[in-house]
């Protein structure tokens, strides 16, 4: 009943309130009624019957002394005037009835007479004993008609239908001013709610109210809803910033609802786990959510073997005090890429630590090298031409020469040989091949051609170029040994930023394409890993040195190139070499034919930290003519500049010395001697001078290891060129 009526509206409640206080009025007034009459009218009844007892008795004492009955009928006849009385009986002493007003209908006389007054259903009976002087002389019995209270409600009626008219009249006008004042805001109140509610629109606000407790609630209501209005914008504004920060971070959120008792629900999670990594991860969540503490996980993602896909989960435990409930929540990322990036980055930065090496091994071995070339020649012109041993010589200078070559191929794999880009058609470059490479393969192996239609050339050393597209048949020839396939193609390739960030060093552009494929045995994942270092060879002992990729590799890369490779085992393997696309092709100048040796008469400034190298470039030189200045370090080069008796013809320094570059060392000779030729030698090309590759004017590189008519072939270009001579 209680929760009955906390659900009715206010109205209702009033109007049950002022109905149940009408029937508690109407019952008030029967209890007003009962005791009016228990109080009130029937002592009032009792006191007019008395009086009129009294006159009757006082009137009729002497007709009882006389025993005259005529006066007592006489006497009790007075009583016809009123109604009310019933009946009135004279009695004598003994009893007797004297005499008697009886109207039709009147009650009986008592048959027994005790003084006293009795109430009885309608009527009231007072018997009075009559005495004079103590002597009692007769009876009176008087009965007074008094109406039953049912049939005296017609006057308290009147009495009640007023005070209920009053009280209707009162409850209506408090209705009224209840519902104006408090049922109707109320209700605008909650009306406005509902919609806020329904619609979300937090800027609805209820018209305010002056002076009472509703218009505080009203005023209040209105303050909340603004409050709410502000907080719902900057909600909005935050999810719309964390939803940004998803993407952008590649973030997708998540929600996981834990039971109270109970393994957690990780259905959802699982879902995005590989089935065999599904195990392991539900048990680290597990562990975590045991623990009540935080995860991160990596784990690969279901789908297509061939393109695995790698799902980072993170999750925490926050526990809701109010309810008592606690979540798991979290997000999950692909970091596919990240992982193939650092990948990448581990083996860029591999080949990048092994071509340092190669490159410092090369170097040195170069500075070798020009010794044993230089040593051999000195011994060959001091031999006779029919000498035995001369043939012996020629061969160690062949295996010279085959040592230089090798080192050509580790500084090609550290990008520091000397190179002199040009721009070059790819297309031509494969036509003018082609013959070449059916000799090279054989006929066992077909060789097609599928030439894009190109209208851009690509900048690269001709021969670098020639030497790479010959290795990699080479390669694919030796994977062949039954015969098969040999397609070399060229073709368009633009790389979009999402492509560039999936190959290892690219940059997004436009490239042509060189493609190398064959229809051999391929290759396995761990095999293609590994494909580009040096040394490294699936070929067995004796049949490869391991440098022919790794050469090629340095050469796209020094071109600022990209090398792919696609393979399977069994499937065969395709070499994709993707150079930088220029504008249009430019012909290359052919340089003029180097003048004839002349023997030299100038002053040469010789700086070379290598003692071998430099004793044997100096012997080399004076046995050329020239007058040589020798120097171990940037430092003593300077001293001699500074204290030499004659004139300085000639700068001949290597590149990289203890105490100062050989760069730095002709900067600051050059500063006096504006017109001093100078000659770098180098085992590499990676310093200051030819970062790029490019030779610049009045500077001459001399590669490492030389012979003597190199170095007399090359110090004559550069004394000629600037006009020096002895």
């Amino acid at each position: 009943m209680n929760r009955w009526i906390r659900r009715q509206p206010i109205r209702r409640k009033v109007a049950l309130l002022m109905g149940a206080a009408s029937v508690v009025a109407l019952l008030l007034a029967g209890v007003a009624v009962v005791l009016y009459e228990f109080t009130t009218f029937r002592p009032r009844v009792l006191r007019d019957a008395k009086t009129q007892a009294e006159l009757i008795r006082g009137n009729s004492v002497t007709a009882l002394q006389l025993n005259d009955r005529e006066a007592m009928r006489a006497n009790l006849d007075t009583l016809r005037s009123r109604p009310e009385i019933l009946s009135a009986t004279l009695f004598d002493a003994d009893g007797t009835v004297q005499a008697r007003y009886a109207p039709r209908g009147a009650p009986p006389p008592p048959s027994v007479l005790t003084p006293g007054a009795t109430f009885y259903p309608g009527r009231l009976l007072l018997i009075d004993r009559i005495a004079v002087d103590s002597q009692p002389i007769g009876w009176l019995s008087f009965q007074y008609a008094v109406p039953p209270l049912w049939l005296r409600l017609q006057q308290y009626g009147i009495m009640v239908a007023v005070v209920l008219l009053a009280l209707s009249i009162a409850s209506a006008m408090l209705l009224g001013m209840l519902g104006r004042s408090v049922t109707v805001p109320l209700l605008r109140l909650a009306g406005a709610a509902r919609e806020i509610t329904e619609t979300g629109n937090y800027r609805l606000q209820v018209p305010p109210r002056a002076g009472d407790e509703i218009g505080v609630l009203t005023d209040a209501f209105n303050r909340m809803v603004a409050t709410a209005a502000k907080q719902q914008v900057e909600l909005r504004q935050n999810a719309a910033r964390l939803r940004l920060a998803l993407d952008a971070a590649r973030l997708d959120a998540w929600v996981l609802d834990l039971p109270a008792d109970g393994p957690p629900p990780l259905e959802q999670l699982l879902a995005r786990v590989s089935p065999p990594d599904r195990a392991g991860v539900a048990a680290q969540i597990g562990a975590a959510i045991a623990e009540r503490s935080g995860f991160k996980l990596e784990f690969r993602a279901p789908g297509n073997p061939g393109d695995e896909r790698w799902t980072a989960l993170m999750g925490r435990i926050y526990r809701d005090e109010a309810t008592g409930t606690s979540r798991l929540i979290g997000v999950a990322q692909d970091v596919t890429e990240q992982r193939r990036t650092e990948q990448q980055l581990i083996q860029s930065q591999r080949m990048e630590a092994i071509g340092n090496l190669a490159g410092g091994i090369a170097h040195d071995f170069n500075n070798l090298l020009t010794a044993i070339i230089g040593y051999l020649s000195f011994v060959q012109r001091r031999l006779p031409p029919d000498a035995q041993v001369r043939e012996d010589l020629t061969e160690v200078e062949r295996a010279a020469r085959r040592a230089a070559a090798l080192t050509s191929q580790l500084l090609s794999y550290a990008r520091r040989q000397m190179v002199v880009p040009a721009s070059v058609d790819l297309n031509a470059t494969v036509s003018g091949l082609t013959p070449m490479v059916r000799r090279l393969v054989g006929e066992d192996i077909e060789v097609e051609t599928e030439l894009a239609e190109t209208d851009g050339s690509v900048r690269v050393d001709p021969g670098q170029l020639e030497q790479v597209l010959l290795n990699l048949v080479a390669n694919a020839r030796d994977a062949m040994p039954a015969g098969g396939a040999l397609r070399l193609r060229t073709r368009h390739v633009t790389l979009t930023p999402a492509a560039a960030r999936t190959i290892p060093e690219a940059r997004p552009g436009q490239y042509i394409a060189l493609e190398v494929e064959d229809t051999g045995v391929g290759m396995t994942p761990e095999v293609q890993a590994r494909i580009f270092e040096p040394f490294f060879t699936t070929k067995p002992p004796g049949a490869g040195t391991g440098l022919g990729l790794a050469m090629c590799y340095g050469i796209v890369r020094q071109a600022d190139g990209l090398m792919l490779v696609e393979s399977e085992p069994g499937r065969g393997a395709r070499f994709s070499v993707l150079l930088p696309r220029e504008g249009s092709g430019v012909e290359e100048e052919i340089p003029p034919a180097a003048p004839p040796v002349v023997p030299g008469r100038e002053t040469v400034l010789l700086v070379e930290d290598d003692p071998t190298v430099r004793v044997v470039t100096g012997r080399i030189l004076r046995e050329l003519g020239y007058t040589v200045l020798e120097a171990g370090s940037a430092a003593e080069a300077r001293s001699a500049a500074a204290t030499a008796a004659g004139r300085i013809d000639l700068l001949l320094t290597d590149v990289v010395m203890p105490g100062g570059s050989g760069h730095d060392l002709a900067e600051a000779l050059t500063q006096t001697r504006p017109r001093l030729p100078v000659v770098f030698m180098s085992g590499y090309t990676a310093d200051v001078i030819l970062r790029q590759g490019i030779v610049r004017d009045k500077v001459t590189l001399l590669s490492k290891p030389f012979t003597a008519d190199a170095l007399a072939d090359t110090l004559r270009q550069a004394l000629d060129r600037t006009g020096q001579h002895g």
